[in-house]
């Protein structure tokens, strides 16, 4: 179900391209100062105005911070990515879009996905 919200077409549309960057690719050191730089608290404090997306975003946030203080935090994203969208299409969310052409097994479920965002 999608909750109401009160951000343009737009504002969603560059929501979903940001978040579409975020899961991109892995995260190396350079990304991952990016994550945590004031920029991106500015831009989570934007996001955090819209009351369907604010317990998200502080649970971003949290996670973020909890990876300043591991020496290893770039290898534990790496890590994270690979369970997360490389793994086999059973145990992953393939981000390629040829796993969900019609007639896979993913088809239906991401047409009637899309379908709803209209």
């Amino acid at each position: 179900m999608i909750k109401h919200s009160s951000l343009t077409t737009e504002q969603m549309a560059c929501v979903y391209a940001w978040l579409a960057q975020l899961f991109s690719r892995e995260r190396d050191d350079d990304s991952l100062a990016l994550l945590q730089s004031s920029e991106m608290a500015e831009w989570f404090a934007v996001l955090k105005g819209e009351p369907s997306l604010e317990a998200e975003v502080l649970q971003l946030e949290e996670k973020i911070a909890a990876l300043q203080v591991r020496e290893d935090a770039t290898l534990e994203l790496a890590a994270d990515f690979c369970s997360l969208f490389l793994m086999s299409e059973k145990h992953a969310a393939l981000p390629y879009a040829s796993a969900h052409l019609e007639g896979g097994p993913n088809y239906g479920v991401i047409k009637r996905l899309l379908g709803k965002v209209r």
